[in-house]
């Protein structure tokens, strides 16, 4: 799971690479335009609804659905849902990242920090692991 967070930050560092590069261009959408307003509304939504619902999702399925399994299929439960919560919050940076490029919008950057941050709140651990399947066991 460690490395499949590395590669979300790796996809981010790309994006904002070909930004620089201006393969994705540069100030494309015009400064204080309804268009921006429209992306940055879009991208602040995604963030807001989006981190709050990786988490519970992710704790929703988890924890009532491990109950019922041994710990291969808990542990294989577990990491699905870890990629799920993570596919939304990798979902939310790198679109932060394109619409602070595209519209130059610093509130963007600031949406997809915050998608960022949370990726690193859910780093994993083995003993976050094995405490987390042993309570759900106990249940």
């Amino acid at each position: 799971m460690r490395i499949e967070m590395a590669v979300v930050g790796l996809i981010v560092v790309a994006v904002v690479v070909l930004g620089e590069l201006d393969v994705i261009p540069n100030g494309w959408v015009a400064p204080q335009s309804s268009e921006e307003t429209r992306l940055n509304i879009a991208v602040v939504v995604l963030t807001i609804v989006g981190i709050p619902l990786a988490i519970r999702l992710f704790t929703l399925n988890t924890t009532k659905g491990l109950r019922r399994m041994n710990n291969d299929e808990a542990l294989a439960s577990y990491h699905i849902w870890s990629v799920v919560r993570l596919g939304i919050l990798c979902i939310a940076a790198v679109s932060g990242v394109i619409v602070y490029y595209l519209a130059t919008s610093v509130s963007a950057v600031f949406c997809s920090l915050i998608a960022l941050a949370a990726i690193i709140y859910c780093w994993p651990s083995e003993t976050k692991i094995a405490s987390y399947l042993e309570e759900v066991n106990n249940e």
